[in-house]
């Protein structure tokens, strides 16, 4: 074969991948459908890729609003990968379904290769006040505001914001950052990686996580967290505090409340205003305790460190001491604060 002719099939050969691998455009096509609904239906809504935002509507009406995205090289090939894309809407014994189905299909061109084509759903919807949501999504963001009724969401990847929402709230992520402000009601949620931000609580929370950072402030409510791997910082917290962690540092400021946090490794800073009839404890394996006294109240006192140094900035009357125990008084009656180290320095103040 000739050299001319090689150069040719190598230009044709080049062309044809460029064909399927070239610029593509983005297409929308909007949708938006209306049902009527009867006061406590449950909404079920599930999306594979795309953002799900959801806000509080009329009484007894569901708008399911939104837009197919579809990435193509051409008007052509979008508009047939849309007619391929359904939102199917049905109804079942008080609930209503909202599924995608179709989607992810490639054109084929000339000798196999496959024009990329990329396809995803955005949706908006407005509930009634009063709807129970469910809320799947493996990728894409959500977020809910204003919305009155009980939600439970599950996302694969994507981020979570709730909002303004009143009604008991369920989360399960396996990775994306999850942000809860100014919700009323009682708050679960299971994350595998994922950082927490929570403000403005008010209601119990019940947090299991594998690994994430959890910052928390202005909750009016017990907060029970246990993670593998993450860092927890609470500020202005009303309310019981029970936090095990296997690896990572605690900060909390408890306006109201007991304390009891056992750590593997990692530091612990705590300040608090004692409680007559509330525990104060704190338990770690390797890591140095700071713990402050907001006011001046009767308290109990036991330190425990196997190897490290205990300095106590308070008032004592000493009932016993030794190189690695303290214990002690402030005042009669009141709180027990007990605090243990394996491997760490003890420092309380006031």
């Amino acid at each position: 074969m000739q050299r001319r002719e090689v150069l040719f099939f190598i230009t044709v050969f080049i062309l044809l991948i460029s064909q399927g691998a070239g610029a593509r455009s983005r297409y929308e096509y909007p949708f938006t459908q209306n049902l009527k609904i009867e006061p406590g239906t449950e909404v079920i809504i599930k999306n594979v890729t795309g953002d799900i935002r959801v806000s509080q509507g009329p009484p007894g009406q569901l708008t399911i609003g939104g837009k197919k995205v579809i990435k193509a090289s051409s008007r052509r090939i979008a508009d047939a990968q849309a007619k391929g894309i359904k939102v199917e809407v049905k109804r079942e014994k008080g609930k209503v379904w909202i599924v995608v189905k179709g989607g992810g299909q490639r054109s084929r061109t000339f000798f196999g290769f496959w024009r990329r084509v990329s396809s995803w759903i955005d949706f908006n919807l407005l509930v009634p006040p009063g709807t129970d949501l469910e809320v799947t999504s493996t990728s894409g963001d959500i977020t809910a505001k204003g919305v009155k009724g009980r939600i439970t969401i599950k996302t694969t990847s994507g981020d979570l914001c709730l909002q303004g929402f009143v009604g008991p709230t369920i989360v399960h992520t396996t990775s994306g950052d999850v942000s809860l402000k100014g919700i009323v009601g009682q708050v679960n949620m299971e994350g595998t990686s994922s950082d927490l931000d929570l403000s403005g609580i008010k209601g119990d929370i019940d947090i299991s996580v594998t690994s994430g950072d959890i910052e928390g402030r202005d909750i009016e409510g017990n907060l029970t967290v246990e993670g593998t791997s993450g860092d927890v910082e609470i500020t202005r917290l009303r309310g019981n505090l029970q936090i095990s962690l296997r690896s990572g540092e605690v900060k909390a400021d408890i306006i109201q409340g007991g304390v009891r946090v056992k750590t593997t490794s990692g530091d612990v800073y705590i300040r608090a205003s004692l409680q007559e009839g509330k525990d104060y404890q704190v338990d770690t394996s390797s890591g140095d305790v700071a713990f402050k006294i907001r006011e001046r109240e009767p308290f109990n006192l036991v330190i425990d460190t196997a190897s490290g140094e205990i300095t106590a900035k308070v008032p004592l009357i000493i009932n016993s001491i030794s190189r690695n125990h303290l214990e002690g008084k402030v005042g009669e009656g009141g709180s027990t604060v007990r605090i243990t180290t394996s491997s760490g320095d003890v420092e309380l103040s006031q």
